[in-house]
């Protein structure tokens, strides 16, 4: 299957990559990790260390879909894209998304994700993309909810 819906899109990346890395490491850091890569190398978004071990992250950015914790997150699962599966396979890592209005973020282990009964094929129309996209469906519940502020 071909999937057309993930093109890149220099607007939604224009917009989104260093406002992600940018609130995230902020509170990464103050969580005890140290920073240790953040350029763009079209890998994971961000490297840290934390008591001798190394972390790997991948950030995106939603809009539209406030949530606040995972009561208010008005789905029983969250969706997670099917082509970082590629960084998963290079590093396993932590997914968060973050929602831009309330800076509150859901997070996934990459492990917890790519799971073959999680995938499921869609048609998406955005302004951003359009055409068939494999998503990775995870049960909110295994998912962790919190505030990018504290």
């Amino acid at each position: 299957m071909d999937f057309e819906a993930r093109k890149f899109s220099k607007e939604s990346y224009d917009k989104n990559d260093l406002y992600a890395k940018n609130k995230f490491s902020q509170f990464i850091i103050r969580k005890g990790h140290t920073i240790i890569s953040i350029i763009e190398d079209y890998n994971h978004d961000l490297q840290t260390i934390k008591n001798n071990t190394k972390y790997f992250f991948e950030l995106e950015v939603k809009t539209g879909y406030k949530f606040t914790n995972e009561d208010s997150f008005q789905f029983n699962t969250v969706s997670f894209l099917g082509r970082k599966k590629r960084l998963h396979e290079i590093k396993p890592f932590f997914y968060v998304i973050i929602c831009r209005e309330t800076e509150w973020a859901v997070m996934c282990y990459s492990e917890n994700i790519y799971i073959n009964d999680y995938i499921e094929h869609i048609n998406i129309k955005t302004i951003h993309r359009n055409g068939n996209d494999e998503l990775y469906r995870v049960p909110k519940n295994i998912c962790t909810f919190f505030n990018l502020n504290q």
